[in-house]
């Protein structure tokens, strides 16, 4: 029944309607043409010059991606302006946009800079300095020293620090994830949390309502606040008579953080599902990675976790409650920073944009997809093309084959340009890093692709120099040393066939 579900309320199934109403309709219109086809047909273009309209009026869009909503309006004149309502437009009902601009508002205000640091930085390296300047300016990123920093190359050993650390908590544990799927992984956590819960520490989780559509039953929150847990969805999907709620829930928290007592933070590319710590083998290997932290940048995760709490509970906390109070001896400057698809300006993806722009040497990448704009795809071409060894390692396990073909669809004109690209051959890689000239790396939740960089919430680090660098450096090495190369002469005998899906799956890129 689970599975029967998760198929209908699938993207794909709902695509694959949209194109059955399409193509009956254009041979309704050919059939009744003498009738009502000059009437329909001047309706749907007048339709298709409103949708046209608004994409080519919204400044905050990415022109590739106007391109690729003016093409599938103009072709599926039928449906497509139904396709860009539900997936591509990021209005919000009055009422909604005003609640997130005032929760934006006093999270920005809780956020204490300090100059001082921006000017070390600058000192150091212009290049970083600014680079932590746009997060901070269009993000309220702060930058922070003093605070100590540890990378995981997997899910198990995050895992294993992760239950470690929760056992210590004295005061509070926030968390929010995308997908949270009971298992040994998660159940292990619920176990302590319960326990921490009935000791009196302020426990609360949140969960996306997709992403956890088909792992946790509907009255889970419930189940979790009789055991003294503080529980919230993120946009459940549900029937409701507000157009305006279904357009919302295309977009979902994609974020991944976990505070202990304000003064340790956990993030990265990790959900709570057993194949993210190997317990359950899905698509061969499951590889990720995650970070902790300790000290003062905690606090920006702890800002981020209350912005979309303060959402899906109400109220305002107060934020000064939750500063940290330890401080470390560390090499390394931190910038957690936070993206929001409701606003007009598309951080995640202007923050991998600087680090492949200002690379002098050389940029890695891993990343689960590869569904990139124009603007992206010409920044890693112009790198290369340049000098600058550019290298990207996607799965070589895919866990969505449409995905996937989109993904290698992009491989031509990459490895044309100089781009050397790896697939990791062990299984899915599900991390999400960018690392350029020992110097800069972020590690987050936003993968490369337009669901992550325009229409989903997510969170992200960037980390300029210190131990932590060589750490995610060396990690994607050790993808490269296990992955397969892909040439030029690969993609050359991709079938027609397939070749066929990609260029057609090319035109909907902003829908996967």
């Amino acid at each position: 029944m689970k599975r029967f579900l998760k198929i209908l309320t699938s993207r794909s199934l709902l695509f694959a309607l949209l194109a059955v109403i399409q193509i009956g309709g254009f041979f309704f219109l050919v059939w009744q043409f003498s009738n009502i086809g000059p009437y329909t047909y001047a309706i749907m273009i007048i339709l298709s010059v409103l949708v046209l309209v608004v994409v080519f009026e919204k400044d905050d869009l990415n022109p590739s991606y106007k391109v690729m909503w003016i093409i599938i309006t103009v072709i599926l004149p039928i449906t497509g302006a139904v396709m860009y309502l539900l997936w591509g437009d990021r209005r919000l009902s009055p009422k909604t946009a005003r609640i997130f601009s005032q929760i934006e508002q006093k999270s920005a205000q809780a956020i204490v800079p300090q100059p001082a640091l921006f000017d070390v930085l600058e000192r150091a390296d212009t290049t970083l300095s600014r680079q932590a300047e746009y997060l901070y300016r269009n993000a309220a990123a702060a930058l922070y020293c003093d605070t100590d920093c540890h990378y995981f190359s997997s899910g198990e050993a995050f895992f294993e620090c992760f239950l470690a650390e929760l056992e210590k908590a004295q005061r509070c544990i926030f968390m929010e994830y995308f997908i949270i799927d009971p298992g040994k992984m998660w159940n292990t956590t619920l176990e302590v949390l319960r326990r921490k819960a009935a000791e009196g520490v302020d426990v609360r989780v949140i969960w996306d309502g997709f992403g956890s559509l088909f792992t946790l039953p509907q009255d889970y929150a419930d189940t979790l606040r009789k055991m003294g847990i503080q529980a919230e969805v993120f946009n459940p999907i549900r029937l409701t008579s507000h157009i305006s709620q279904y357009i919302f829930l295309n977009h979902r928290d994609h974020r991944k953080i976990c505070v202990i007592d304000g003064e340790v933070g956990f993030t990265g590319g990790l959900n709570f599902a057993d194949e993210y710590i190997n317990v359950k083998r899905r698509f061969g290997y499951w590889k990720d990675t995650a970070f902790i932290l300790r000290g003062p940048a905690v606090y920006a995760l702890t800002v981020t976790f209350f912005k979309m709490w303060s959402f899906v509970h109400g109220g305002m906390p107060d934020y000064a409650a939750y500063l940290p109070s330890r401080r470390y001896t560390t090499d390394s400057f931190v910038q957690p920073f936070s993206d929001t698809p409701l606003d007009e300006e598309n951080v995640s993806a202007s923050a991998y944009l600087n680090i492949i722009t200002r690379a002098q040497r050389y940029v890695y990448i891993t990343t689960p997809y590869l569904v990139i704009d124009y603007e992206m795809q010409s920044a890693l071409s112009l790198a290369a093309k340049s000098g600058v060894d550019v290298r990207i390692v996607t799965p070589g396990i895919p866990d969505k084959p449409y995905v996937y073909l989109l993904t290698q669809s992009y491989y031509r004109h990459l490895l044309e340009a100089g781009v050397r690209i790896y697939e990791y051959t062990p299984g899915f890689l599900h991390a999400k890093m960018y690392v350029s000239d020992d110097a800069v790396a972020i590690v987050g939740s936003a993968n490369m692709d337009f669901r992550s960089l325009y229409l989903h919430f997510e969170n992200c680090c960037a980390f300029y120099g210190g131990k932590i660098i060589g750490d995610v450096r060396q990690d994607i090495e050790n993808c490269f040393a296990v992955g397969r190369e892909i040439t030029l002469e690969d993609v050359k005998r991709t079938p027609w066939i397939r070749r066929l899906l990609q260029i057609i799956f090319r035109f909907f890129a902003p829908l996967m």
